[in-house]
């Protein structure tokens, strides 16, 4: 027999051995197929193997659940797509920003993502009524279907019937889907041309650079961005972290290292019975060790948000304004089980004072979670407030208050958000002015 073919032979014999030690090791495996086998033969009423499949995932995941891990999760491939995408900043799409009004609601065109992207380039405007999509009705349709139909295949076509605010007519326009970017940090506000403005109103020296999510491409956004910054008469920094759900471990880490020195401990990761799996440190000194900061949290601020606020504030770094974050202060894994993701726990973080943030299930008040603003620097919204704010923060980047409240209270809307007043900008905006004028007086 050739060499070749022996050695051949040799791997298939290691290889199942290796898969009969593992079955006899953990049979559970072996249960869980027979027993896949069996109802999918016998079961009076059928089932599908994938429908059989994704039950018996979220079966698992729910005892975990009991056990306390809040945050795993069997996704379906349809749930899978959405996650990789904002996790890549990139999709399938025509690239177009939706904003939904009416009753029911229809989604409204507050304008284009990019001006390259189809959106930009094709006869949409802002208010645009987006009537029909390939010829479905609109009517109702939640803000995931919408999004569903409008993305997919780069290359395919899709039809929107649409209808300019104000009129009654109805035109058609294909659109072909193309790569679609996303940017994961805003500014303060929106110009004209729906490009994002960064320095305060009040004051220039001061830009508010919103991290929205971490992605794969935040940290080479915020490199690119600080300079420019600089070139605008910039001096200091409101890193604003609210409503931000977290993202990528490795995104959160980088922007670390480039406002620490070297040295600096940023977060460490650990398993089961607290085991150090990973210690994320700065190996040199970052190109904005020195750039006045400040960070702005509140309620929603969670996973690889918490990482940057709670290690930035550790070193001293940054000081943070607004309210307790969420507390989630565990990392899951992106795993590919067939079609779907497993999205897993596997680690905790824990802050360079050595402090985990997690919360768990249950957690009194009072107990050490999440990341606290520092003392002086609290400002808790009231549910009532975060709503208004929350309209004063759609409304501000849609640049469009009258589609935007289409059908609803839009008096009422508009005064509330127009006496509204963005305090925890305010205390992070003082703060900065202090560290201006400190050094000033130490030159």
């Amino acid at each position: 027999m050739p060499q070749r073919n022996l050695l051949l032979l040799f791997l298939a014999v290691v290889a199942a051995y290796v898969c009969y030690v593992r079955s006899e090791h953990d049979p559970y495996g072996r249960y869980v197929a027979g027993g896949l086998a069996t109802i999918r033969q016998s079961a009076l009423d059928p089932a599908t193997g994938n429908d059989l499949f994704a039950g018996a995932m979220d079966g698992m995941v729910g005892v975990l659940r009991k056990h306390g891990d809040q945050h795993s999760q069997f996704l379906s491939a349809a749930e899978a797509g959405p996650l990789r995408d904002e996790i890549h900043q990139q999709f399938g799409g025509i690239g177009v920003r939706l904003r939904f009004a009416g009753k029911p609601p229809v989604p409204i065109v507050a304008g284009p993502i990019r001006p390259a992207s189809p959106a930009g380039r094709a006869p949409l405007f802002v208010g645009d009524r987006i009537l029909k999509i390939d010829g479905m009705p609109t009517a109702g349709l939640s803000k995931s279907d919408v999004i569903a139909r409008l993305t997919g295949e780069l290359g395919t076509s899709v039809e929107l019937t649409l209808q300019r605010r104000g009129e009654d007519k109805e035109r058609t326009v294909v659109l072909e889907r193309a790569l679609i970017q996303v940017d994961s940090i805003f500014g303060n506000r929106r110009s004209h041309d729906g490009n994002w403005l960064f320095p305060l109103e009040a004051d220039a020296r001061v830009a508010h650079v919103r991290v929205v999510a971490f992605g794969d491409r935040t940290a080479r956004e915020f490199a690119a961005l600080v300079p420019q910054l600089r070139d605008q008469g910039v001096r200091g920094i409101v890193l604003d972290l609210r409503d931000n759900a977290g993202g990528s471990l490795s995104s959160a880490v980088a922007i670390c290292e480039m406002l620490l020195p070297a040295g600096k401990t940023i977060v460490e990761t650990r398993g089961r019975e607290q085991a150090l799996l990973e210690r994320y440190a700065t190996k040199v000194d970052g190109v904005y060790r020195d750039l006045p900061l400040a960070i702005i949290i509140n309620q929603n601020s969670a996973s690889a948000a918490e990482i940057v606020a709670a290690c930035l504030q550790d070193h001293g770094r940054a000081v943070v304004v607004g309210q307790r974050s969420f507390g989630k202060g565990t990392v899951q894994q992106l795993l590919p089980i067939g079609k779907g993701l497993l999205k897993l726990t596997w680690a905790s973080f824990w802050r360079p004072s050595g402090v985990n943030v997690d919360r768990r299930q249950n957690a009194a008040t009072t107990a050490t979670w999440g990341v606290q603003p520092d003392k002086g620097f609290e400002w808790e919204l009231t549910p009532i407030d975060y709503a208004i704010y929350s309209d004063y923060r759609d409304l501000r980047d849609d640049n469009d208050l009258t589609s935007r409240n289409e059908g609803r209270d839009l008096a009422a809307r508009q005064a509330a958000v127009a006496t509204f007043v963005d305090r925890p900008l305010g205390l992070a905006h003082r703060y900065l002015e202090s560290k201006f004028s400190e050094k000033a007086g130490n030159n």
